[in-house]
């Protein structure tokens, strides 16, 4: 990260909350965004859950009905006084009649062999028209019907569950039938929708709507408001023969701009189907305020993390300014008062966690060396010759190994300690390359006799002893010699003088060699 200036009177550092405070905003726009994306995946799989739980709901009370009043009409039909044809008519009817409000229908009936009925007094009728009575009469089996309009106004619609009455020879001798209140079936289906905001059609043998809370027409096919929209994973051809073989499933669809989930069972003893049916947007709807909250709360946190922040960074900013000074003033130790226009904060933190001088010879290290050869270079006068020297030591393991390792950082010391005196004459800089290398650029020799005159000196210097635990050490170097040409990088001239060191080594060592292009 590049660092920030100064920009105000006292010199201070300043730092600009401007980017926290955008990154803040986009980071709860996208909390948000992911709230309602989540908030939207939760309602998908809520829709089916709802789905299904009102699909039980309104099966079990609905299948519950029609089969209690199964077994209520095929109790009554298995005593003789009512499948007996010598008792009266009338005798039966009135013992219906009580039962019939007690169970909650709207009429418990006798019918006889004739297909004649017989109800609360009113005048036989026959209902040999009914199509579920010649039905049951000639099958013997018992009928449960879709709704239908029935009663002497011929509006009011029932459904009726007929069961058929047999003597002792397992003759018909008539039946008995119940009618179950429309408004019954259609309270159902309305608790079931309401439990779990779902759309709770019941649709009949033949696919036509009975009763519905989305407000489907009666009477109309339910195919055809299906096949106005899109179904997924299936189609109203095989929906339909689903419905027709009594297989339960389930669908996704899109009506009406709204994505819906819609399962569905046969209802027991019946041809009748139950559809439930869940709308995406009403699901999300019932979501959307715990989503807000989520979210609204999540901002709550992020402006209270950036105003903590804020005052945090705010009474830190005396350390800053005081840390920020260190830096400048490492910045002038390793650069010379030459500080490139680059260099950054992670370089100074590089090459100061690298340390700025070589604890054992005093020399700076490698990588300060590098900083400030490169800044002496381009400063230096041009009329001057600019030399770096590489100096090796050539028997510095022979000494490790006869002298232990304090011999051989006591002449480490000496070479370093001789190379500082000609870094200070020659304003040139002093680096250790490696364990027993040192790299040494000088600026400000007259011409290359003077450069010569130097390195004799170094040859004849090295060449020496030092004193350590008795014995007499003998030190010597060998240097190789790159002189600066415009132009030329600072890592090439290393290049060359370990090109020229090399060729000293190869020719007896303890000599110097100067690089020629």
């Amino acid at each position: 990260m590049k660092r920030k200036k100064k920009n105000n009177k006292n010199g201070k550092w300043e730092i600009s909350f401007a980017p926290i405070t955008r990154y803040s905003v986009v980071f709860c726009a996208a909390i948000f965004v992911i709230v309602l994306l989540g908030g939207g995946v939760l309602s998908v799989r809520r829709m089916k859950t709802d789905a299904r739980a009102s699909l039980v709901a309104s099966h079990a009370q609905i299948s519950q009905r029609v089969t209690g009043t199964i077994e209520l009409l095929e109790s009554l039909a298995s005593l003789p006084e009512f499948y007996d044809p010598d008792i009266p008519p009338i005798d039966k009817v009135k013992k219906l009649d009580q039962m019939s409000p007690y169970f909650g229908y709207l009429m418990i009936c006798y019918v006889d062999s004739q297909i004649i009925v017989y109800s609360d007094g009113s005048e036989p009728a026959s209902l040999a028209s009914r199509d579920y009575m010649q039905r049951l009469f000639s099958t013997g089996q018992r009928q449960v019907t879709d709704s239908f309009a029935a009663g002497a106004d011929g509006v009011t619609l029932n459904y009726t569950v007929a069961v058929p009455l047999f003597d002792a020879e397992n003759k018909i001798t008539g039946c008995l039938f119940s009618a179950i209140y429309f408004d019954e079936v259609v309270d159902i289906l309305r608790q079931s929708a309401q439990a779990s905001s779902s759309e709770v059609t019941l649709i009949g043998s033949q696919g036509q709507i009975m009763s519905s809370t989305a407000g489907l027409p009666y009477g109309d096919s339910i195919m055809d408001g299906l096949r106005k929209g899109m179904l997924f994973g299936t189609t109203t051809d095989r929906l339909q023969e689903q419905l027709l073989a009594a297989e339960p499933g389930s669908f996704w669809s899109f009506q009406d701009g709204s994505l819906y989930y819609t399962t569905y069972q046969r209802v027991e003893n019946t041809g009748w189907d139950i559809l439930c049916a869940v709308n995406f947007w009403t699901t999300f709807a019932e979501t959307l305020p715990a989503l807000i909250l989520v979210a609204g709360l999540t901002v709550l946190i992020c402006i209270g993390l950036l105003l903590f922040v804020r005052r945090y960074i705010a009474g830190q900013m005396q350390v800053v300014d005081m840390l920020v000074h260190s830096v400048e003033e490492l910045e002038n130790s390793i650069y010379q008062n030459e500080r490139p226009e680059d260099v950054d904060f992670q370089e100074v933190l590089r090459l100061t966690s690298n340390g700025l001088s070589d604890s054992l010879t005093g020399v700076v290290t490698r990588s300060v060396f590098m900083n400030q050869a490169d800044a002496l270079l381009r400063k230096a006068d041009r009329n001057k010759v600019q030399a770096l020297c590489f100096a090796d030591m050539d028997n510095l393991k022979y000494i490790n190994d006869s002298c232990g390792h304090a011999g051989g950082d006591i002449a480490l010391k000496s070479i370093g300690y001789i190379l500082r005196e000609y870094e200070k004459k020659y304003d040139g800089v002093v680096g250790r390359y490696g364990g027993d290398e040192f790299v040494m650029l000088l600026t400000s020799l007259d011409d290359e006799k003077e450069l010569r005159s130097v390195l004799n000196e170094l040859v004849l210097r090295f060449q020496t002893s030092v004193q350590s635990g008795g014995q007499s050490i003998q030190v010597q170097c060998s240097i190789g010699v790159a002189v600066y040409r415009p132009g030329t990088e600072l890592e090439q001239l290393i290049a060359d003088a370990d090109e020229a060191l090399y060729y000293v080594k190869q020719n007896g060592k303890g000599y110097y060699h100067i690089h020629r292009n």
